[in-house]
Protein backbone atom coordinates (compact mmCIF):
# COMPACT_ATOMS: atom_id res chain seq x y z
CA UNK A 1 0.00 0.00 0.00
CA UNK A 2 1.33 3.44 -0.94
CA UNK A 3 2.30 5.93 1.76
CA UNK A 4 -0.34 8.40 0.56
CA UNK A 5 -2.99 5.67 0.82
CA UNK A 6 -1.87 4.85 4.38
CA UNK A 7 -2.08 8.52 5.36
CA UNK A 8 -5.54 8.82 3.78
CA UNK A 9 -6.76 5.69 5.59
CA UNK A 10 -5.50 7.00 8.93
CA UNK A 11 -7.17 10.36 8.32
CA UNK A 12 -10.46 8.65 7.50
CA UNK A 13 -10.20 6.53 10.67
CA UNK A 14 -9.60 9.63 12.80
CA UNK A 15 -12.51 11.40 11.14
CA UNK A 16 -14.78 8.45 11.86
CA UNK A 17 -13.67 8.43 15.50
CA UNK A 18 -14.28 12.18 15.80
CA UNK A 19 -17.73 11.80 14.26
CA UNK A 20 -18.55 8.90 16.58
CA UNK A 21 -17.49 10.88 19.65
CA UNK A 22 -19.43 13.96 18.57
CA UNK A 23 -22.59 11.95 17.89
CA UNK A 24 -23.23 11.82 21.65
CA UNK A 25 -22.22 15.32 22.78
CA UNK A 26 -21.63 14.75 26.46
CA UNK A 27 -21.87 16.83 29.59
CA UNK A 28 -18.55 17.07 31.50
CA UNK A 29 -18.44 15.64 35.00
CA UNK A 30 -17.76 19.13 36.35
CA UNK A 31 -21.35 20.07 35.48
CA UNK A 32 -22.83 17.39 37.74
CA UNK A 33 -23.57 18.47 41.32
CA UNK A 34 -24.50 16.15 44.20
CA UNK A 35 -26.02 17.39 47.46
CA UNK A 36 -27.89 15.96 50.42
CA UNK A 37 -31.62 16.43 49.95
CA UNK A 38 -32.38 16.97 53.65
CA UNK A 39 -29.04 17.99 55.17
CA UNK A 40 -30.33 18.70 58.69
CA UNK A 41 -32.94 17.28 61.02
CA UNK A 42 -33.80 15.85 64.43
CA UNK A 43 -34.50 12.16 65.13
CA UNK A 44 -35.04 9.85 68.08
CA UNK A 45 -32.19 7.63 69.28
CA UNK A 46 -34.08 4.54 68.09
CA UNK A 47 -34.78 5.85 64.58
CA UNK A 48 -33.14 4.53 61.44
CA UNK A 49 -32.00 7.46 59.29
CA UNK A 50 -32.51 7.47 55.52
CA UNK A 51 -30.06 9.48 53.43
CA UNK A 52 -31.46 11.01 50.25
CA UNK A 53 -29.21 12.80 47.77
CA UNK A 54 -30.00 14.89 44.71
CA UNK A 55 -27.94 14.79 41.51
CA UNK A 56 -28.30 17.92 39.35
CA UNK A 57 -27.14 18.56 35.80
CA UNK A 58 -26.16 22.23 35.65
CA UNK A 59 -25.22 22.08 31.95
CA UNK A 60 -27.37 23.22 29.03
CA UNK A 61 -27.14 19.76 27.43
CA UNK A 62 -28.39 16.33 28.52
CA UNK A 63 -26.11 14.09 30.55
CA UNK A 64 -26.31 10.52 29.21
CA UNK A 65 -24.82 7.25 30.34
CA UNK A 66 -25.09 4.17 28.13
CA UNK A 67 -23.01 1.12 28.99
CA UNK A 68 -23.29 -0.14 25.38
CA UNK A 69 -21.44 2.90 23.98
CA UNK A 70 -17.66 3.31 23.87
CA UNK A 71 -16.54 4.86 27.18
CA UNK A 72 -20.13 4.51 28.33
CA UNK A 73 -20.85 7.63 26.27
CA UNK A 74 -18.64 9.70 28.58
CA UNK A 75 -16.22 12.44 27.58
CA UNK A 76 -12.81 10.99 26.82
CA UNK A 77 -11.25 13.80 28.87
CA UNK A 78 -13.07 12.50 31.99
CA UNK A 79 -11.92 8.89 31.58
CA UNK A 80 -8.51 7.68 32.91
CA UNK A 81 -6.17 6.25 30.29
CA UNK A 82 -4.16 4.10 32.71
CA UNK A 83 -4.16 2.52 36.18
CA UNK A 84 -1.48 2.03 38.82
CA UNK A 85 -0.93 -1.63 39.69
CA UNK A 86 1.39 -2.99 42.37
CA UNK A 87 3.90 -5.62 41.29
CA UNK A 88 3.42 -8.56 43.70
CA UNK A 89 7.15 -9.32 43.67
CA UNK A 90 8.80 -5.90 43.87
CA UNK A 91 5.86 -4.19 45.65
CA UNK A 92 6.44 -1.28 43.28
CA UNK A 93 3.47 0.44 41.62
CA UNK A 94 3.63 0.62 37.82
CA UNK A 95 1.44 2.64 35.48
CA UNK A 96 -0.43 0.34 33.11
CA UNK A 97 -2.24 1.90 30.12
CA UNK A 98 -5.65 0.77 28.93
CA UNK A 99 -5.34 -0.95 25.54
CA UNK A 100 -9.13 -1.15 25.28
CA UNK A 101 -12.23 -0.57 27.39
CA UNK A 102 -15.03 -2.93 28.28
CA UNK A 103 -18.53 -1.88 29.46
CA UNK A 104 -18.63 0.64 32.28
CA UNK A 105 -20.99 0.64 35.27
CA UNK A 106 -22.51 3.72 36.89
CA UNK A 107 -23.50 3.29 40.54
CA UNK A 108 -22.95 4.94 43.94
CA UNK A 109 -20.21 4.77 46.55
CA UNK A 110 -19.46 6.00 50.04
CA UNK A 111 -16.43 7.37 51.80
CA UNK A 112 -16.32 6.33 55.46
CA UNK A 113 -16.63 9.86 56.78
CA UNK A 114 -18.09 11.62 59.78
CA UNK A 115 -19.21 10.45 63.21
CA UNK A 116 -22.12 8.09 62.48
CA UNK A 117 -19.53 5.32 62.03
CA UNK A 118 -15.92 4.77 63.10
CA UNK A 119 -14.14 4.85 59.77
CA UNK A 120 -15.73 2.02 57.81
CA UNK A 121 -16.70 0.13 60.97
CA UNK A 122 -19.99 0.54 62.85
CA UNK A 123 -19.89 3.11 65.63
CA UNK A 124 -23.16 4.37 67.04
CA UNK A 125 -24.67 3.51 63.64
CA UNK A 126 -24.29 0.92 60.91
CA UNK A 127 -24.49 2.03 57.27
CA UNK A 128 -26.31 0.04 54.56
CA UNK A 129 -26.71 0.96 50.91
CA UNK A 130 -30.23 1.19 49.56
CA UNK A 131 -31.26 -1.86 47.55
CA UNK A 132 -31.79 -1.94 43.79
CA UNK A 133 -30.12 -0.28 40.82
CA UNK A 134 -29.43 3.42 41.15
CA UNK A 135 -28.93 4.29 37.47
CA UNK A 136 -29.13 1.09 35.42
CA UNK A 137 -27.41 0.39 32.08
CA UNK A 138 -28.74 3.66 30.67
CA UNK A 139 -29.41 6.91 32.44
CA UNK A 140 -30.25 10.42 31.27
CA UNK A 141 -30.51 13.71 33.10
CA UNK A 142 -31.76 16.65 31.07
CA UNK A 143 -30.39 20.16 31.12
CA UNK A 144 -31.03 21.72 34.52
CA UNK A 145 -32.83 18.62 35.77
CA UNK A 146 -32.35 16.88 39.13
CA UNK A 147 -32.67 13.26 40.22
CA UNK A 148 -33.27 12.38 43.88
CA UNK A 149 -32.66 8.88 45.20
CA UNK A 150 -32.32 7.01 48.48
CA UNK A 151 -28.59 6.51 48.92
CA UNK A 152 -28.53 4.44 52.12
CA UNK A 153 -29.59 4.19 55.75
CA UNK A 154 -27.90 4.61 59.12
CA UNK A 155 -29.30 2.13 61.66
CA UNK A 156 -28.51 2.50 65.39
CA UNK A 157 -26.33 -0.36 66.64
CA UNK A 158 -28.14 -2.32 69.33
CA UNK A 159 -31.39 -0.54 68.58
CA UNK A 160 -30.49 2.83 70.10
CA UNK A 161 -27.77 5.47 69.78
CA UNK A 162 -26.36 7.94 72.30
CA UNK A 163 -27.89 11.40 72.07
CA UNK A 164 -25.81 13.98 70.28
CA UNK A 165 -25.03 15.49 66.87
CA UNK A 166 -23.85 13.13 64.12
CA UNK A 167 -22.33 14.05 60.77
CA UNK A 168 -21.65 12.45 57.39
CA UNK A 169 -20.28 14.23 54.34
CA UNK A 170 -19.11 12.03 51.46
CA UNK A 171 -21.53 10.30 49.12
CA UNK A 172 -20.34 9.82 45.52
CA UNK A 173 -21.60 8.85 42.11
CA UNK A 174 -19.24 6.01 41.20
CA UNK A 175 -18.15 5.01 37.69
CA UNK A 176 -16.42 1.65 37.26
CA UNK A 177 -13.87 1.95 34.44
CA UNK A 178 -13.04 -1.49 33.07
CA UNK A 179 -10.77 -2.62 30.27
CA UNK A 180 -7.81 -4.67 29.11
CA UNK A 181 -4.07 -4.00 29.11
CA UNK A 182 -1.71 -4.71 26.19
CA UNK A 183 -1.50 -8.39 27.25
CA UNK A 184 -5.24 -8.80 27.27
CA UNK A 185 -5.43 -8.92 31.07
CA UNK A 186 -8.37 -7.17 32.75
CA UNK A 187 -7.63 -3.91 34.56
CA UNK A 188 -9.98 -1.45 36.21
CA UNK A 189 -10.20 1.75 38.19
CA UNK A 190 -12.91 4.15 39.36
CA UNK A 191 -13.75 7.82 38.90
CA UNK A 192 -16.34 9.94 40.70
CA UNK A 193 -18.51 11.97 38.28
CA UNK A 194 -20.07 13.75 41.28
CA UNK A 195 -19.59 13.96 45.04
CA UNK A 196 -21.29 15.73 47.95
CA UNK A 197 -17.77 16.74 48.96
CA UNK A 198 -14.43 15.95 47.34
CA UNK A 199 -12.46 16.40 50.55
CA UNK A 200 -11.83 14.30 53.63
CA UNK A 201 -12.84 16.53 56.53
CA UNK A 202 -15.93 18.50 57.49
CA UNK A 203 -13.88 21.70 57.75
CA UNK A 204 -12.68 21.34 54.15
CA UNK A 205 -16.23 20.60 52.96
CA UNK A 206 -17.60 23.65 54.77
CA UNK A 207 -14.84 25.83 53.32
CA UNK A 208 -16.02 25.12 49.76
CA UNK A 209 -19.73 25.36 50.61
CA UNK A 210 -20.44 21.65 50.27
CA UNK A 211 -23.42 20.23 52.14
CA UNK A 212 -22.88 18.10 55.23
CA UNK A 213 -25.50 15.60 56.40
CA UNK A 214 -26.22 16.13 60.13
CA UNK A 215 -28.79 14.76 62.52
CA UNK A 216 -29.50 15.89 66.07
CA UNK A 217 -30.25 12.66 67.93
CA UNK A 218 -32.42 13.00 71.04
CA UNK A 219 -33.06 10.38 73.68
CA UNK A 220 -36.38 8.54 73.73
CA UNK A 221 -38.52 9.82 76.67
CA UNK A 222 -38.53 7.51 79.70
CA UNK A 223 -41.80 5.55 80.14
CA UNK A 224 -42.46 7.29 83.49
CA UNK A 225 -42.07 10.69 81.86
CA UNK A 226 -44.31 9.67 79.00
CA UNK A 227 -46.92 8.41 81.49
CA UNK A 228 -46.79 11.66 83.49
CA UNK A 229 -47.17 13.63 80.30
CA UNK A 230 -50.17 11.54 79.29
CA UNK A 231 -51.82 11.99 82.70
CA UNK A 232 -51.20 15.74 82.57
CA UNK A 233 -52.76 16.03 79.11
CA UNK A 234 -55.76 13.94 80.21
CA UNK A 235 -56.23 16.20 83.27
CA UNK A 236 -56.14 19.33 81.11
CA UNK A 237 -58.70 17.83 78.74
CA UNK A 238 -61.00 17.01 81.67
CA UNK A 239 -60.74 20.54 83.05
CA UNK A 240 -61.54 22.04 79.67
CA UNK A 241 -64.56 19.76 79.34
CA UNK A 242 -65.86 20.80 82.77
CA UNK A 243 -65.45 24.47 81.93
CA UNK A 244 -67.44 24.02 78.74
CA UNK A 245 -70.15 22.21 80.72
Amino acid sequence: MKTSTLIRSAALALSALAFSASSWAQVPFSSLKLAFTQPTGTVLATDSIDIYVTLTNTDSSTFSFDSSLPLGGMNAADIPTSVWIQDPVTQVYNEVPFASYTPFRLTVGVSCSGSFTIGCDPGAYRFNFASGEFFGDTFQLGAGQSYTYLFGTFTPVGGTAPAGTYEFYRSVVWLDVNGLDANGDPISTVVFPASTCEYYSIAECAAVGATVFTREVIAVPEPAHALMLGVGLAGMALMLRRRRS
